[in-house]
């Protein structure tokens, strides 16, 4: 009974069109890999397209489906645009995975303004731009998924941390009243937000947990594979992961 019910779950993906930005490293580099694996067809977006391709190329060795675009997530007409390009490829978006994110650790009064900016902009106003651009898609295509990337930090708050928590505090209101309004639509709303995982999003954050401590990618992607396998009419609101830090 247990075997048949994962492969249900599986079988869920199959086919399914995923658009995912912050794709060439972390946990959208993750998602898009696991995701192509279970049969998904992938769409993957970010700045680097040398990394693009070298996902797109793996999954498509592997015997998956993907394309990918390059595109910045502070540019309002390129979130736009980005739809258009899916439909153009796959004629449809099933679930959308808000990925993109960048952050930046210092005291207010020390921060500089392009990095707030970039913060701002990337992990906030670029989901909104996307979401409402996918948006009807996604209600063509019902039941359908939005999944946004949020953290801890979109939940509490931490020294140093005060333009990306509110970042991050805004992209898990921005779900929460969503979420209200599209249900009626069948379009499931998520925030997928975990505490620090080891990722090169530590490169330039300053951590708040030691590496041997922090969670991996394939802990959040088994998160996000339960989110969206689950049946059609539950709902998930915050899905909250943190590590074991005792």
């Amino acid at each position: 009974m247990i075997i048949s019910a994962a492969l249900e779950m599986t079988q869920g993906l199959e086919g399914r069109v995923v658009l995912v930005t912050g794709a060439s490293s972390g946990q959208g580099h993750a998602f898009a890999l696991g995701l192509a694996r279970r049969g998904a067809k992938v769409f993957a977006v970010a700045r680097r397209e040398e990394r693009l391709r070298d996902l797109v190329a793996r999954i498509g060795e592997a015997g998956g489906d993907a394309a990918y675009h390059v595109a910045d997530a502070r540019s309002v007409p390129a979130m736009y645009d980005l739809v258009d390009v899916v439909l153009a490829r796959y004629r449809r978006i099933d679930i959308l995975i808000n990925a993109a994110g960048v952050g930046y650790r210092a005291p207010l009064a020390e921060i500089k303004r392009v990095q707030i900016a970039e913060m701002l902009e990337t992990d906030l106003a670029g989901a909104i731009y996307l979401t409402q651009a996918a948006l009807p898609s996604l209600i063509k295509s019902a039941p359908s998924d939005i999944i946004n990337v949020a953290s801890i930090a979109g939940l509490e708050g931490f020294p140093e941390g005060s333009v990306y928590c509110a970042a991050k505090h805004g992209l898990v209101g921005f779900t929460r009243a969503l979420a209200a309004e599209v249900k009626p639509e069948g379009v499931r709303v998520t925030a997928l937000c975990s505490g620090s995982v080891d990722t090169e999003f530590f490169d330039r954050f300053r951590p708040t947990t030691e590496k041997e401590k922090r969670l991996h990618t394939d802990d959040v992607f088994e998160a996000l594979l339960g989110i969206l396998t689950s049946p059609a009419h539950v709902l998930h609101g915050e899905v909250v992961l943190r590590p074991r830090v005792v």
